[in-house]
């Protein structure tokens, strides 16, 4: 198996500290990502880094794993690498780029490899495609709430 990685870049009309709120909201991704089931954070060992569990789920079959997520406000980023769970490998990093008051680049990269080969012939696409959707998601939520 190898690593799959995925990433897009979005301009997107919102204050970039808005879109870095969402991101960095792990508590409410249940609401609007896709196939993700379940969001919680189950700690936060100081104010810049959380460990939170995200239950992903697709055609009955459900994963929950645990991730770090680190929060870098100044620099409006956002990494998250698992703990636990269905994967080999999994990290994420969402970059904001302030470009004005109401106009920011949003930067989304994700790593991935399953730990099993059943795994990865069961979810390795779906995720995938989560993967691409995920974006257009946090850009659905911001014009939702902003």
């Amino acid at each position: 198996m190898t690593v799959r990685q995925f990433s897009e870049v979005k301009e997107l009309p919102y204050p970039a500290a808005a879109l870095f709120e969402i991101i960095s909201d792990v508590d409410n991704y249940a609401e609007f990502l896709p196939w993700c089931v379940a969001s919680r954070v189950q700690e936060r060992p100081d104010s810049n880094t959380m460990i939170a569990d995200l239950k992903i789920g697709y055609g009955g079959m459900t994963e929950t794993f645990a991730s770090r997520v680190f929060l870098d406000r100044s620099e409006l980023t956002v990494d998250t690498v698992q703990e636990s769970g269905p994967f080999k490998h999994l990290e994420s990093k969402w970059h904001i780029l302030d470009r004005g008051e109401n106009y920011s680049i949003v930067n989304f990269e994700i790593a991935f490899e399953f730990r099993s080969v059943l795994l990865e012939s069961m979810m390795g696409a779906v995720f995938e495609a989560a993967a691409h959707k995920m974006i257009a998601a946090f850009e659905e939520r911001a014009a939702a709430l902003l």
